[in-house]
Formats: C-alpha cells, sequence, structure tokens
C-alpha cells in the first residue's frame, strides 16, 4: 500500500509492504525497514520500528490521525492517491492522470465523445484495486493515450480533453 502523508508541512510518500505482523515501512526513498503497530486499546498503541518502540496515542477521524508521541500531538493527513490525482490534475484541466502505476482495464469514451465533469472514463487496475478515473471537467475527449492492456506510470496522462475554446 502507497499512500501520500502529510505532516508538519511537509508531504511524505509512504509504503507499506508485506502481511501483519511482518511488515515493512518506507518513506520516500529510505531504506525500508520493519514495522508493527500493537493496538492496547481505548487508543494506546505501541510502534516497533527499525528495531526500536515507543508508547503512543493515536485517534482517527475520518482521514486524519492525530498522533502523540515523543511529547508533541502531531496531525496526519493520509490522502487517497485518487484523490489527490484528481487535486494535482485540478477541476479545470484538460487531462486525467494516473494517480499511481497500474495496468488499463476499460476505456469508456474516444476520441470525440462529449464528457460532463464526473463521467467514467477509464478503469484502471493497480495494485489489485479497480479504479475509475473520471472527466475533470465538461468537454470533448481530445485523445485516450492507453489501450487495455497496457500499464502506465504514476502522473501519466491517461486521457486529454480538447482545449476549453475549441470544445
Amino acid at each position: 500500500m502507497q499512500r501520500q502523508i502529510d505532516l508538519l508541512g511537509k508531504s511524505y510518500t509512504v509504503t507499506i509492504t508485506g502481511e501483519h505482523g511482518a511488515q515493512q515501512f518506507q518513506v520516500d526513498d529510505d531504506k525500508p525497514c520493519p514495522a508493527v503497530l500493537i493496538d492496547k486499546k481505548d487508543g494506546h498503541h505501541r510502534v516497533h520500528m527499525g528495531g526500536k518502540q515507543k508508547d503512543i496515542q493515536m485517534a482517527v477521524k475520518g482521514e486524519t490521525a492525530y498522533i502523540h508521541a515523543f511529547g508533541r500531538t502531531f496531525t496526519l493527513d493520509i490522502v487517497d492517491p485518487v484523490e489527490q490525482a484528481s487535486q494535482k490534475t485540478g477541476k479545470g484541466s484538460n487531462s486525467a492522470m494516473a494517480p499511481m502505476p497500474g495496468m488499463v482495464v476499460d476505456i469508456h469514451v474516444t476520441a470525440g465523445d462529449k464528457v460532463v465533469r464526473g463521467q467514467d472514463m477509464i478503469t484502471i487496475e493497480s495494485m489489485k484495486i479497480l479504479t475509475v478515473i473520471t472527466a475533470p471537467r465538461d468537454g470533448k475527449v481530445a485523445t485516450v493515450n492507453f489501450e487495455p492492456g497496457k500499464t502506465f506510470d504514476k502522473n501519466d496522462v491517461l486521457v486529454t480533453l480538447i482545449e476549453k475554446e475549441d470544445a
């Protein structure tokens, strides 16, 4: 699982791999290290990471975690990768970008089709999860840049819309 996490005004890419109890935790391009979170009930947890351990308190509300550790309270916002790509693309954008690497499963539009904001344009598979990428605005499809079965990288432009003045 990979997520973008905003902490203390800085954004980090956090990757967690492995099964529960034998997970690896990696921040940005740092070396992965073993990590275990043990729930001690009532918001109290013990974190084991990289050979060290620390008791923390944590409460989660929606996509925000409040963590008290090391004598400080941190607010941690967990950003969904699809929502992040949508925010990065912007509501008035001419392109729908890939939120993460993956493969195209299905295409719902073709060049020349009129679309409305939020309309399904392409279905992708990333980390065994199907995600539908929608139109960032009303407009007309200029190009669909990938075919079903083709792989793509994070931030690749999957579908491009015609410039607003030409639509």
